[in-house]
This record gives structure tokens, C-alpha cells and sequence, in this order.
């Protein structure tokens, strides 16, 4: 079992600063990921107090990443670069994540062959559910075809 208090984000995930958006990992399973970011005035996207709820599609693609490096960490295997798709059913319930806002983002993999794998996700803010929707992942097995 895999120690998520002691992870930093950088060694699971692919993106760098100032990209990397969400905070850490705090749950993972073999079909799920929950991650949290805080809405900072440093926060990318930050404008007028906020971030705007759609930005919330990349902290769901993020979320998944951590899942993916998580999952090879687990399997000893290297993690590599993935890419999001596409999306479905996106609703986002609010405008905006205003300055201070607890995210708490969930993940559950819905199917995956290996390279390709669908996710239901959701934002939540106060156990309330702000944002979702279904994202379609894809990593290639061989990275050097890229």
C-alpha cells in the first residue's frame, strides 16, 4: 500500500509548475482517486477572485494522471504521459470557484484496456456536488511512438 500523506503530486503526475493544479492525492484504490486542490490568489486561471468552474474538466484530467502514476508506482511499472480525449456529459452547477474554495475531486475508472480508459468524475465543495462528467483518457503502451 502506497503512503499518500508523505507523496508529493510532481512524482505522479507529468505536468510541471505552473501546470501542476491540483494539490495531492488523498484516497486511491485500484478504481478510484480522490485529490483536493484549495482556490488561492496563486491558483492558475485565478482572475476577479476565482477560477471558473470549467477549468474543473482539468482538474478531473489531473486527478486521473495521479491515478495513472499511481497505479504503475503500485505495479512498478514507469508512468507516462497520457491524454484526455475527450468529455461527456459535463455539468457544471456553479460559475466559478471563488478564493478559498476546498476542492475535493473524485475519480472512478469506469473501464480501461490498458491504453484506453474511461472516468466518471466529480468536483465537490462542501460534500456538494459542483461539477461532473465522464472523460475519456488515452496513454499508448509504447511512449516512443509519440
Amino acid at each position: 500500500m502506497l503512503d499518500l500523506s508523505s507523496l508529493n503530486i510532481l512524482d505522479i503526475i507529468p505536468h510541471k509548475p505552473p501546470m501542476v493544479l491540483i494539490d495531492k492525492v488523498i484516497d486511491f484504490t485500484s478504481d478510484s482517486i480522490t485529490a483536493i486542490v484549495t482556490i488561492t490568489d496563486q491558483s492558475v486561471f485565478f482572475a476577479d477572485g476565482s477560477v471558473p468552474s470549467y477549468v474543473g474538466i482539468e482538474y478531473m484530467a489531473q486527478a486521473v494522471a495521479a491515478w495513472n502514476g499511481l497505479m504503475a508506482r503500485q505495479n512498478n511499472l514507469p508512468s507516462g504521459i497520457g491524454y484526455l480525449l475527450g468529455t461527456r456529459k459535463m455539468k457544471l452547477l456553479i460559475e466559478n470557484f471563488k478564493e478559498g474554495s476546498y476542492l475535493e475531486i473524485k475519480g472512478c475508472c469506469k473501464f480501461t484496456d490498458g491504453e484506453i480508459a474511461s472516468f466518471d468524475c466529480s468536483i465537490y465543495m462542501d460534500g456538494i456536488e459542483v461539477v461532473s462528467a465522464a472523460l475519456t483518457v488515452f496513454q499508448p503502451s509504447n511512449q516512443e511512438t509519440l
